[in-house]
């Protein structure tokens, strides 16, 4: 598991740039990665042993924020508003976002980073409400991967937007705005997109 030592800070290069594309079979280097990846999410997901490993609590964390520009994440997100409370916990690689709703979103506290440790006062630009997504997920109780397509509304949906900025080397913070300024019509109309 990574520990808050191993987190790229915002600043290093590593952050601003895109990520490649993961071969398949995976290495052993960027299984272990992943795998790491994937205990960050869980395991700060609990309160002793974020204590114990005096981790930062995260629900989503990308191979970029640990020094590897590959195209990997693990997310851990439950959404709360579902009556199921489903739980949305993977480890992904090569994603592909398919489909974004024109319905946009955004946290109301704001967005926060394992890779930014300073305050931040602002919003995110609105994320898309729903999107699907293409891409590999492993399961690390079978060890195996499979080819899935994920379709995501509310708050799982914007941990994976995050995430994925990720990849593309971009921070939430690149695309902050001051909550004053969405009366001023500065968001270009985003329009259900296919790609």
């Amino acid at each position: 598991m990574y520990l808050n030592k191993d987190i790229v800070k915002e600043g290093n290069q590593i952050l601003k740039n895109k990520s490649a594309m993961v071969s398949m079979p995976l290495s052993s280097a960027d299984l272990n990665c992943l795998k790491g990846l994937y205990e960050y999410v869980v395991i700060s997901s609990v309160d002793e042993l974020v204590k114990q490993y005096d981790i930062r609590p995260g629900v989503g964390i990308a191979a970029p924020q640990v020094g590897v520009n590959k195209r990997m994440f693990a997310m851990n997100a439950v959404d709360f508003l579902d009556e199921k409370e489903s739980h949305y916990l993977f480890a992904i690689i090569n994603p592909i976002i398919t489909y974004k709703s024109k319905e946009l979103t955004y946290l109301p506290g704001g967005e926060g980073c394992l890779s930014v440790d300073r305050s931040t006062n602002g919003l995110v630009t609105p994320r898309h409400y729903a999107i699907t997504a293409k891409c590999s997920i492993y399961d690390f109780n079978t060890n195996k991967i499979k080819t899935v397509t994920l379709k995501l509304e509310g708050y799982p949906a914007i941990v994976f937007q995050h995430e994925f900025d990720h990849l593309d080397g971009i921070l939430f913070t690149d695309k902050m705005y001051h909550p004053n300024d969405l009366d001023k019509n500065i968001f270009p109309l985003y329009e259900e997109t296919e790609e």
